[in-house]
């Protein structure tokens, strides 16, 4: 059976020399057994393996896990919002070659989405018929962009285009508003400040009237839209109060945020029945592999969430218009 795991993400098993005065420019540090650490500013910030890069390995994992086609996305730390715009804009056409490699190794196994330098929105939304024209189907973005949120003004115009294109956007956490707050909690950033950092993200959506005005627009969430369903009821109330907000919206931002679509990477199979049950047959598989706190038995999670064909693959499929 069909099964389409959304949210899983490639690293490179290489990167080129980077510009001087980019300290946080990547780099490759290769051990033995296919073992590497990507190190940035000189210090170690992730170990990886090969399947991070390896088309082989990542198909024979599929094979044990039951997953029939992979969705390959950067390493959201390589989004590299923090670069000058025409050094990001390297980055990405460098990452983007690469997922683009690997999906056409085998286009039966994987599809890819790629990434742009938001840093510089213009920039960014002209790079999107690029990415577009490799064979990428969507685009990665963080769930905010050095503190500012996709529903802002200046981010319009790129989310406009890749409506145009058809490309659909994925929102993964990254770099939390207000992380600063966390030092003495370090290990609360990725399992808590994440989620909520990706239900900010859509509230602006909704707050701002993209989701108004792009329906057609295809957004999706990571890990299940963190905490997506209690403010988007919360902002519902609001929107009660104060007459939709002076009108900016035509219908409750429930509805709007049950037009989004979202991973069932939520780690419990009840919390995976109520997210379908909030967004009907816009749930989709989402493993986050190959980490350590990926889902490694997708099919078996679906199953006793009680799912079916909508979040093995037809979700998927409706978002990415495959």
């Amino acid at each position: 059976m069909p099964l389409v795991d959304v949210h899983t993400h490639v690293v490179p098993r290489d990167f080129p020399d980077g510009p001087a005065d980019e300290a946080r420019w990547p780099c490759m540090c290769h051990g033995e057994n296919g073992h590497a650490d990507v190190v940035i500013n000189n210090k170690p910030f992730r170990a990886i393996d090969a399947r991070s890069w390896d088309v082989n390995v990542r198909i024979d994992d599929m094979g044990r896990s039951g997953v029939t086609r992979q969705v390959l996305s950067p390493m959201p730390e390589l989004l590299s919002y923090w670069f000058k715009p025409n050094h990001a804009l390297s980055m990405c056409r460098y990452v983007n070659h690469e997922i683009a490699d690997m999906v056409s190794r085998s286009s039966t196994h994987f599809s890819g989405m790629g990434m742009v330098p938001l840093q510089d929105p213009e920039l960014a939304a002209s790079e999107l018929t690029t990415l577009k024209e490799a064979g990428l189907v969507a685009v990665e973005v963080g769930s905010n962009i050095n503190g500012h949120y996709l529903g802002e003004s200046k981010y319009h115009e790129f989310l406009a285009e890749a409506a145009r294109l058809d490309l659909a956007i994925f929102v993964h956490a990254l770099h939390p508003v207000g992380v600063d707050r966390l030092s003495e909690f370090p290990d609360l950033v990725p399992f808590a400040a994440f989620p909520l950092d990706t239900a900010l993200c859509a509230m602006t959506l909704i707050r701002s009237g993209i989701a108004e005005r792009l329906p057609q627009l295809r957004i999706g969430f990571s890990h299940g839209g963190g905490s997506v369903i209690p403010l988007a009821h919360r902002l519902g109330k609001g929107a009660e109060v104060t007459d939709n907000f002076d009108g900016m919206l035509k219908k409750s931002p429930i509805e709007y945020a049950r037009d989004f679509y979202y991973d069932n990477l939520v780690y419990d199979a009840g919390y995976m029945s109520y997210l379908e049950a909030f967004a009907p047959e816009h749930v989709f598989c989402g493993t986050d592999y190959p980490y350590l706190i990926m889902d490694a038995e997708p099919a078996d999670s679906i199953e006793r969430a009680g799912a079916g064909d909508a979040m093995r693959w037809q979700a998927a499929h409706a978002f990415l218009n495959l």
